[in-house]
């Protein structure tokens, strides 16, 4: 049986937990047939049964694992661009058939994808951050709600909601980690750092 490598295990956690990893292999070990979501539901329970594993991907019913849950966890990891179906009129029945297959080679792809992403929106973070003054209420303070220079000047850096003073707040720690933030994203290389496939 093929195993998953351990970014793509990873990866398949964060979006789907211990069950998208378990689909994950039923994909990788059904490169060479179709699989349909009742087989891959089916596989796992038997799997998790001869391995005498106790997992319980459905804690509230009898049942270990249901098809609906196999076939939301597969639209995510459509969604994620790490599977794909096609799908087949049984003519007997007139209900749509799903075949599925994974896209696992194009983990590298969608990781970069997903780190441009994340460094974009970082850099937006850390412009905003250098680019305004914010203030926020000493008595308010666990409500974490701070004000820009303007808003804090249209209430006469007075707070909306106790009338507190306004003060300024330094932001030049979260302004320090973002730029470390955005340094290791940088220098981040899938190709050294993930024990590449």
């Amino acid at each position: 049986m093929k195993g998953l490598n351990p970014l793509l295990r990873s990866l398949l956690y964060i979006i789907g937990g211990d069950i998208a990893i378990e689909i994950g292999i039923e994909l990788l070990n059904s490169e060479d047939e179709d699989i349909t979501d009742e087989d891959i539901t089916e596989n796992i329970k038997d799997r998790i049964e001869s391995e005498g594993r106790d997992i319980d991907f459905e804690p509230d019913d009898a049942e270990i694992l249901k098809l609906n849950t196999v076939r939301k966890t597969l639209y995510k990891l459509y969604s994620e661009k790490l599977a794909q179906f096609r799908r087949i009129r049984d003519k007997s029945t007139g209900w749509f058939i799903y075949y599925w297959w994974h896209e696992f080679d194009l983990l590298e792809e969608i990781l970069l994808e997903k780190k441009k992403l994340v460094e974009e929106k970082l850099r937006e973070r850390l412009e905003f951050e250098q680019n305004n003054y914010f203030f926020v209420c000493d008595d308010c303070i666990n409500t974490n709600t701070k004000y820009n220079f303007e808003d804090a000047f249209e209430m006469n850096f007075r707070c909306p909601d106790c009338g507190g003073a306004l003060k300024a707040q330094e932001n030049d720690d979260l302004i320090q980690f973002l730029k470390e933030k955005i340094a290791r994203l940088e220098k981040f290389d899938l190709t050294t750092d993930s024990g590449k496939k």
